[in-house]
């Protein structure tokens, strides 16, 4: 995006000094040469809408899925038959299934995974890596990552806005058999969420528009 913006300075640049050199070069008339300055400012213009219209990588996602290849900070990955690759940050932390913070020499191919990541500068980060068990996963492989909208004061109900579709709400709900853990694995309760707050969602398809949440992962 920062190429796309200098190459446009430059070309502004190009044309700002282009039309007096076509006054001095040649004996075009004063219309001629406003013509000209109104393509070249509408040519801009267009490059600017392009610029603007392209859509914006959303700079937080999770993925679950397995690992397919790990080699020093690089992480190829298999979720939903999609193939993705990721650079390993260096601050990056790794979690075992017994939720114990392990290293990233043992991570292998063909564990099962949540993978947050964060993109930046066109690159894509794995900030947080937690293996899985995937038997304890199925049909259970719906994720969201996202805010919560509203907590109701009566029932064991939030609503959660994903951050790829701010226009779609999701109505959750809890049971005695959800996790709620902070980032770093600290048991949190339902009175601890917060209108606001950043989080991971694991859920099941529910009934009656409202979702069966199995594991929420604090990121405030």
């Amino acid at each position: 995006m920062k190429k796309k913006y200098f190459l446009l300075i430059i070309l502004i640049f190009s044309f700002s000094f282009l039309t007096p050199d076509l006054n001095a070069q040649s004996p075009t008339s004063e219309n001629d040469i406003q013509k000209i300055r109104e393509v070249i400012q509408q040519k801009v213009q267009q490059k600017l809408q392009e610029i603007s219209s392209e859509n914006i990588i959303n700079p937080k996602k999770a993925y679950l899925g397995t690992i397919t290849k790990i080699e020093n900070q690089n992480l190829s990955f298999n979720s939903k038959d999609q193939k993705y690759d990721f650079i390993i940050s260096d601050d990056a932390t790794f979690i075992n299934q017994k939720q114990n913070k392990i290293k990233i020499t043992d991570l292998k191919e063909g564990q099962d995974a949540l993978i947050l990541t964060l993109a930046k500068d066109e690159i894509v980060y794995a900030k947080r890596i937690i293996l899985v068990d995937p038997t304890k996963l199925e049909n259970k492989k719906n994720i969201a990552l996202g805010k919560i909208a509203d907590v109701s004061t009566t029932t064991s109900i939030f609503v959660l806005i994903p951050l790829n579709n701010n226009s779609r709400e999701l109505q959750m709900k809890i049971d005695s058999q959800t996790e709620i853990v902070t980032k770093d694995n600290k048991s949190l309760k339902f009175t601890d969420l917060k209108k606001g707050q950043k989080i991971v969602c694991i859920y099941t398809n529910g009934q009656n528009s409202t979702y069966p949440t199995l594991k929420i992962i604090s990121l405030d």
